[in-house]
This record gives C-alpha cells, structure tokens and sequence, in this order.
C-alpha cells in the first residue's frame, strides 16, 4: 500500500508540474503576441525596426531585473535552521537535527504580490490614457511641417506630436491638468 501512494503521489506531483509548465508557457506566448501587437501599432514608419527593437528591448529589461531582485532579498531575507549533530543510543550514529529557520519566499511573494495589485489599482488610470492615445501621439513628425490654427506652415516638427507633448508629459510635470 506504500508503494502505491508513494507512486500515486509522484504521478500526481509531476503531472501537476507538467501542467503548470504548460499552461504558463501558454499564458506568456498570448501576453507576448499581445505586446507585440501593441508595440507594432505604435511603431512609427519614420524609425520602424529601430523603434520596435528599443520597446522589445525596454519590455524585456522590465520583465527579466525583478527576478534577480527577488532572488536577491529571497536569500538576504530566509534565515537557515539551527542544526546539531546528535549521537545515537549506540555511540556511533551521528543524525542532524534542526530547529527553527524562515524561508522568505512565501511572504516576500505575497508582500510583493500585494504592492502589484496597488500599483495597478494607483496607476491603471494613466496607463490606460497612455494606452488610448492616438496613433498620432507616438510617431515622430520628424521632416514633417508644422501647420498652426489658420493652416499656415511653419518650422519643422520632432519630438512628438502635439497630443503627447500637452498630454501626458504636460500633466505628469505642469500641474496635473484634468488628470
């Protein structure tokens, strides 16, 4: 009967792990097909691969730093059990025996899964602004020609597109107009 819980509870241990693998590996092919396809409508033609490369590039940088972080404080913050060896009734069989210790991983996860949900409750408003901007709001204008209110032509634009510039940089730094 042993024997058979025993294996019963390795089928059970791997196939969950087999799914579990599987259906991360699911979620983070439709949440990268999902940023790809943001980044493409975004991309502006003037600068084209170049552009999609830096926002690829940013993505990855903000997706892979935090998993170095954790395992950083997840080692700083775990603290290892007391452990003495210990001789048997015989006077020759030496077992180790532990007392105490804390791995930091189950609360560190839940403490930083807690701060995500306030991130995304504090800041849902202004990505989503972001988000929603027009397509013109991202593209460059570089060589274009500025036209003004009665339609006559000006200097050259760069640097973004009026949306972006009286938008989101003029409320983060000028005030918060209408945030």
């Amino acid at each position: 009967m042993g024997t058979l819980n025993s294996a019963l509870s390795q089928i059970l241990f791997w196939g969950l792990l087999i799914l579990s693998t599987a259906c991360q590996t699911i979620v983070q092919s439709l949440q990268f097909n999902a940023q790809m396809t943001f980044f493409a409508s975004r991309v502006d033609p003037a600068i084209g691969g170049s552009y999609m490369t830096l926002l690829n590039t940013f993505a990855n940088l903000g997706g892979t730093w935090p998993s170095s972080a954790v395992m950083y404080l997840v080692g700083q913050l775990t603290v290892p059990p007391k452990c003495d060896a210990i001789l048997g009734e015989d006077g020759e069989t030496v077992r180790e025996v532990c007392i105490g210790g804390r791995d930091a991983y189950f609360p560190l996860q839940l403490g930083l899964s807690i701060l995500g949900c306030l991130w995304v409750m504090v800041m849902k408003k202004r990505v989503q602004y972001i988000a929603d901007l027009p397509d013109d709001a991202w593209r460059t204008h570089i060589g274009e020609v500025e036209e003004d209110e009665n339609g006559e032509t000006g200097k050259e634009r760069g640097g973004g597109s009026m949306e972006m510039r009286k938008g989101w940089w003029w409320r983060t730094k000028k005030g918060r107009k209408n945030a």
